[in-house]
């Protein structure tokens, strides 16, 4: 619930201030109901609050409400206090804030639409057949929780299905592909670190006739090893280290006649052929490791393909077993769904008698499966649809259909209207005005009215006007409100009549 607004430089208003908790004992439901002389801004101010809560785009330099409402906002990071409030501050750019943290545009009306219902006529989504179907749920206490967990797997399972036939059409072309693919690297079987080892046979294979000839000559050295030794000796030096060296030197050279014999052994065209091998792939794969994994996942995508018709067979099965029982658990949904339909229109058609209207019949038709059943609900008002009912008549049902669901709504929410009981007779207007009187039992109220009725049952009256093209508004005390509804009654000329039935409409609420 709303327990306070505030709006700085909204439009035609400088300022406003609205405190809605003392109604009902402190409590912030109730009827609270605008009005004044048209023009005066009652839109703008209704607008101007919903903006609050990203109904409606920013017009005000700062605007604030604080709710009383009890709403988890742990799941959207923001801190929970006693009470939340709302922030808009207008600048360059509209920036929204909740308890002092940022929010997106789209949390701040994802949070809203927890605690608020805004009836406009552009958006009738409580007739939508899901909506409709929710609230026949609770009538019926139907619980569709094991349906759904059937109905999403056999939802997954028609998603796999899908894909497979779709696999299957293209299949024969996609096994040639992949054959393809497959022996192309197969043909060519590269190993991990080949290329390296080949570029560096290449390397050597460019530096041989060196490497020959630095062998040669160096094998002179061991001409002199003896007159060194005995150099050595001679001066009675240890001659230990020198003979490891020439050991260690004799190591080397047989190395080298190792190198030397292999490279004369290796065809350089071939590995010039095997070498261009590898860098195909490496120019393709970025690594010859990257081409045997592109190599076992194609050799994965071949084998399902050709095991493709057992798999498409298995989940034939699944899905046909799953269908069976969901047919079994829809019928049963189904079923309850006609009682507690039967319940929810002799609610709707109680409240339609109220408002004048003709009854209702909510028709169960049945549908293709889907996550809440086999059931469509076709709502019609003497055989008459609802995009041909009057704005008068249209208004007139929504209220029903609120009224009749009331004791079902787990959560107490503000309910805004604009002119709900425009261009209605005085029996129609004061019956709109004891059904909303109703549902504030349980709803906090915002609606604009024209009309005495309605006016008369507010819980709280503010009055909405203009003052040298400024528009303000306050909350009207009893003298006001009689003055207010007399001049609703007779136009800005208060005649006796028009203030006696003002003070008769008041006493009877």
């Amino acid at each position: 619930m709303i327990e306070r607004v505030y709006l700085k430089n909204h439009l035609s208003f400088d300022e406003v201030e609205l405190n809605f908790s003392e109604v009902e004992l402190n409590l912030s439901k109730g009827l609270m109901i605008f009005t004044g002389p048209s023009g005066a801004g009652k839109s703008v101010l209704l607008q101007g609050i919903l903006a609050i809560f990203a109904y409606f785009d920013a017009n005000a330099q700062l605007s604030e409400a604080i709710i009383d409402d009890k709403i988890d906002l742990t799941d959207f990071g923001i801190e929970v206090d006693e009470e939340i409030i709302f922030k808009e501050i207008k600048k360059d750019k509209t920036r929204y804030f909740i308890n002092n943290q940022a929010v997106s545009k789209k949390v701040a009306k994802k949070i809203a639409d927890k605690f608020i219902d805004y009836l406009s006529l552009r958006n009738a989504d409580e007739f939508k057949n899901e909506n409709i179907l929710q609230v026949v749920d609770k009538f019926a206490n139907n619980d569709l929780s094991n349906y759904q967990k059937l109905f999403f797997k056999y939802k997954s399972i028609d998603k796999k299905l899908q894909e497979i036939i779709q696999k299957e059409k293209n299949a024969e072309d996609l096994k040639e592909f992949l054959s393809f693919e497959i022996n192309k690297i197969e043909s060519i079987n590269p190993k991990v670190d080949e290329f390296d080892e080949l570029m560096d046979i290449k390397k050597n294979l460019s530096k041989i006739e060196k490497l020959k000839s630095l062998r040669t000559q160096v094998e002179n050295i061991f001409e002199f090893e003896s007159t060194v030794n005995e150099f050595l000796s001679f001066q009675e030096i240890d001659t230990s280290f020198f003979d490891e060296a020439m050991n260690e030197l004799r190591n080397y050279m047989d190395l080298a006649d190792e190198k030397a014999e292999f490279l004369e052994t290796v065809d350089i065209e071939e590995v010039l052929n095997r070498l261009e091998e590898l860098q195909g792939l490496i120019k393709r794969f970025g690594s010859i490791e990257e081409s045997l994994k592109y190599l076992e996942e194609k050799k994965e995508e071949l084998k399902k393909l050709e095991n493709i018709s057992f798999e498409k067979d298995e989940l034939i099965h699944k899905q046909k077993v799953l269908l069976e029982k969901l047919e079994k658990e829809s019928d049963k949904i189904t079923k309850k769904r006609e009682i507690g339909l039967n319940k929810f229109e002799e609610n709707i058609n109680r409240f339609l008698q109220k408002l004048y209207m003709p009854e209702a019949k909510l028709i169960l038709k049945e549908t293709e499966l889907n996550k809440l059943g086999k059931d469509e609900i076709v709502l019609e008002i003497n055989d008459t649809k609802l995009n041909e009912l009057s704005t008068g008549e249209f208004n007139r049902l929504r209220l029903a259909f609120l009224a009749a669901k009331i004791d079902y709504e787990n959560r107490e929410k503000s309910l805004f209207l604009d002119e709900i009981d425009a261009n209605l007779s005085g029996e129609e207007s004061m019956s709109v005005a004891e059904v909303l009187k109703f549902l504030s039992k349980k709803y906090q109220i915002f609606a604009i009215s024209h009309q005495p009725q309605l006016t008369s049952k507010a819980d709280k009256h503010f009055f909405v006007g203009k003052d040298k093209n400024k528009s303000f508004v306050k909350e009207l005390s009893y003298d006001e409100r009689v003055n207010e509804i007399a001049r609703i009654i007779s136009g800005k000329e208060l005649k006796k009549e028009a203030l006696e039935y003002a003070k008769k409409l008041l006493s009877e609420t």
